[in-house]
């Protein structure tokens, strides 16, 4: 999933303004895979564990003395539309533990990369849910 200047962000109830796209990556942590001896080609796959990955971008119009902290831990919060009416509006939500971030200075200005991970309640449910907005 990747979202476009996405609106009303928040992280552990503190609102972040100028956030320019997050994108929300599903990654593999243990694949499971097995061939038969009829050929070359795999005849079973699973993916019994895996990761949710966020990197949100953020456009820094001033310096930043104030930065989350690799660990800092929170529920994070935005919505989303394909286009800028409310028509199919979602809120996007998931706790997510802080793993990194990166301050980086362009002829735009400063950029401050924060990458996230999901962390699910239970092990078994989606750590990501999509819901229509209010």
């Amino acid at each position: 999933m990747l979202v476009l200047n996405p609106e009303k962000v928040s992280f552990a109830g503190q609102v972040w303004e100028a956030v320019e796209s997050i994108a929300i990556d599903r990654l593999v942590h243990r694949l499971v895979q097995e061939w038969s001896d009829l050929g070359p080609h795999v005849v079973f796959c699973d993916v019994p564990e895996q990761r949710v990955r966020l990197v949100l971008v953020q456009k820094l119009d001033e310096g930043s003395i104030e930065s989350p902290k690799p660990g800092d831990a929170g529920t994070l919060s935005f919505e989303a539309a394909r286009s800028g009416s409310d028509a199919g509006r979602v809120v996007v939500s998931g706790d997510m533990v802080v793993g990194e971030v990166r301050h980086e200075v362009t002829r735009k200005g400063g950029v401050r990369s924060v990458v996230m991970w999901a962390v699910s309640s239970d092990g078994a449910s989606d750590p990501i849910s999509v819901g229509g907005a209010t």
